[in-house]
């Protein structure tokens, strides 16, 4: 009888354990930014800086001038072009910004389009001055729309904020090529 009880409790607790393993979240999803989503056209509230999606352009190519040489680049999909403001609200700060698709896919900023004039890559943001900026993305065409804008602070994304920013429409659909302008 003693045996039998000794088992029915080791049983019970091994049932337990497991069922705990089994609905317990795993390290990478307790271990991310607190998300906030943003209707079109609004301002979200991250824990050190405010943002909003200022108005998004789709373009088959792009040009710009870098140290005196032009380039011109083309993509097999489509270059989406999110302009941003942002104000921080604490300390001076980078924001680093990713697209994520209808599919769900995170799409990170174009290398192609690195150091073009105003580029979220290489810009800070003040406390109190609202500051915008351009984000460029290269993306299949059917990534765009029921897509939206993820923008955190560039140095302690885990535990901080992130900003899911629904976009405005892109206005008149796709250019053929965009030029980026000092």
């Amino acid at each position: 009888m003693i045996r039998g009880g000794s088992i029915a409790i080791v049983l019970a607790g091994a049932a337990l354990l497991g069922a705990m393993m089994q609905i317990a979240p795993d390290y990478n999803s307790t271990v991310q930014p607190f998300r906030s989503h943003v209707a079109a056209g609004g301002t979200g509230e991250a824990r050190s800086f405010r943002a909003r999606f200022a108005g998004a352009r789709l373009a088959d190519r792009i040009a710009f001038s870098r140290f005196g040489t032009e380039f011109v680049h083309d993509t097999d999909g489509v270059f989406l072009i999110a302009e941003i403001e942002v104000e921080a609200t604490i300390v001076s700060q980078r924001i680093d910004a990713s697209w994520q698709g209808a599919s769900g896919r995170r799409y990170a900023l174009s290398r192609r389009a690195q150091d073009i004039p105003r580029g979220l890559d290489s810009h800070w943001f003040q406390p109190g001055l609202t500051g915008r900026a351009i984000a460029v993305f290269e993306l299949p065409p059917d990534e765009v729309a029921g897509g939206e804008l993820v923008v955190n602070n560039s140095f302690t994304a885990v535990f901080d904020s992130a900003l899911h920013l629904a976009p405005p429409e892109p206005a008149g659909g796709s250019q053929s090529i965009i030029l980026f302008e000092p």
